[in-house]
């Protein structure tokens, strides 16, 4: 996701060049109960294997496989993976945030059937969905790779934050200069006879997980696409067939989704996070607009960037609430020419907040992680100015790599 975002435990903030990943990580810790109302479609067991590390592996039908990170991670924020079983070969939604994220796919989709993974389809350019497409790559040359041209943009501008275009120990050091900062961090917070006993088990635990993952990031680089679609791309299949859909702009300016219209299955990437948003360099009214198409699709199970698999709508409802909330405080002050600043202090979203949880830290990660930064985007639309991808983003420890030029292929459905 974006590394300029906040790490914010509890609404302290702790250190504003994270990469996004890192940064919801440290917020979110033990954000992991479903928000009140919310119906899942979980029946399916969960398997945890040691191979498949973050990740936990869930049966949505036989042919819809979830790749997605426990109760019990801590780490830094990963998004849902999701294999589709066409009959020559895998469909694949993102892929994680680092290389061996991409090589835990490879191993899930070959203990399930000897088929290969045919096409990566990037839902945005947020780092913990496209970074593992490198080791998916490695086992299958020729796997297209399918984004949207504004996904496209993204992964060759902002998302070059520590990590380049090809791998090398560059990159390898940047990682480690990232994770020292990130341990001393949360360190810090684990000292501080403020923080509390519970939240201090939380973060031994992530302190433990990023360990795990030190070597995780090794061989990381960034793979542009391979093809690029404007509104519909199909891959067609006589069981399973995927459409790729953009349906709006949302979280990013070019957020994509996967719609399996017989099996009523939509694959949202972070236009839907669970329990609760993530809202940086968002657009709001595109955001609502975006939601009600995705549910006139007519779905029986949605899948989100993050978070368990639903099966209604009513979460959706929330999310466009808690955004018509923002608009109708916001966008008056706005209009009237309030600096942002007094308008943050003069908003009070304390019952939208509330209805995505009640606990301290239920509450102070929703007004961290969505409604702050989605109230300066809101200004932004009242005021008629750009939200600009990665914008406000400082520099990384190690300069940005050159971006290749673009070689993909267009489609212009």
């Amino acid at each position: 996701m974006v590394e300029a975002y906040r790490a914010n435990s509890g609404g302290k903030p702790m250190r504003a060049r994270l990469i996004l990943g890192f940064a919801v990580g440290a917020s979110a810790l033990g954000i992991v109960a479903p928000s009140a109302g919310q119906a899942l479609a979980t029946t399916a067991a969960t398997t945890a294997r040691p191979d498949l590390w973050p990740f936990n592996a869930i049966e949505v039908t036989p042919k819809v496989h979830l790749l997605t990170t426990p109760d019990d991670y801590f780490g830094p924020a990963i998004g849902n993976v999701i294999l589709i079983e066409q009959s020559n070969g895998f469909v694949v939604v993102d892929s994680g945030l680092n290389a061996a994220n991409g090589r835990a796919v490879v191993r899930y989709a070959r203990s399930l059937v000897a088929k290969p993974i045919k096409a990566v389809m990037i839902t945005h350019w947020h780092n913990d969905h496209p970074q593992g497409v490198s080791a998916i790559r490695d086992a299958y040359p020729k796997v297209r790779i399918i984004a949207t041209p504004q996904t496209e943009a993204g992964m060759l501008g902002p998302e070059a934050f520590d990590v380049g275009y090809s791998p090398g120990p560059k990159w390898d050091a940047a990682f480690a200069i990232l994770l020292a900062k990130s341990r001393e961090a949360l360190e810090k917070l684990l000292a501080d006879p403020a923080t509390a006993p519970d939240r201090k088990e939380r973060i031994k635990k992530a302190l433990g997980q990023y360990d795990m993952m030190a070597n995780d990031f090794k061989g990381t680089y960034i793979v542009p696409p391979t093809e690029t679609f404007e509104r519909r791309l199909m891959i067609p299949d006589r069981d399973v067939p995927v459409e790729m859909l953009y349906l709006g702009r949302a979280n990013t300016e070019g957020d994509a989704l996967a719609w399996l219209p017989k099996q009523k299955i939509v694959a949202t990437g972070d236009i839907v996070v669970s329990p609760i948003p993530f809202g940086f360099g968002s657009h709001s009214s595109d955001w609502i607009e975006t939601i009600g198409r995705v549910k006139a699709l007519g779905f029986t199970t949605l899948i989100p960037g993050h978070g368990l698999p639903q099966s209604d709508s009513s979460y959706l409802d929330k999310l466009v609430a808690a955004m018509a909330d923002l608009r109708a405080q916001v966008m008056p002050l706005a209009k009237a020419g309030m600096p942002l600043e007094e308008v943050k202090k003069k908003v009070d979203f304390t019952k939208s907040i509330e209805t995505f949880g009640t606990t301290t830290r239920i509450r102070a990660n929703a007004k961290s992680l969505f409604f702050d930064p989605m109230t300066g985007s809101v200004y932004k639309e009242a005021k008629g100015e750009p939200i600009v991808q990665g914008e406000g983003s400082p520099e990384p420890d190690v300069p940005r790599d050159t971006p290749p030029p673009s070689r993909a292929k267009r489609h212009k459905s």
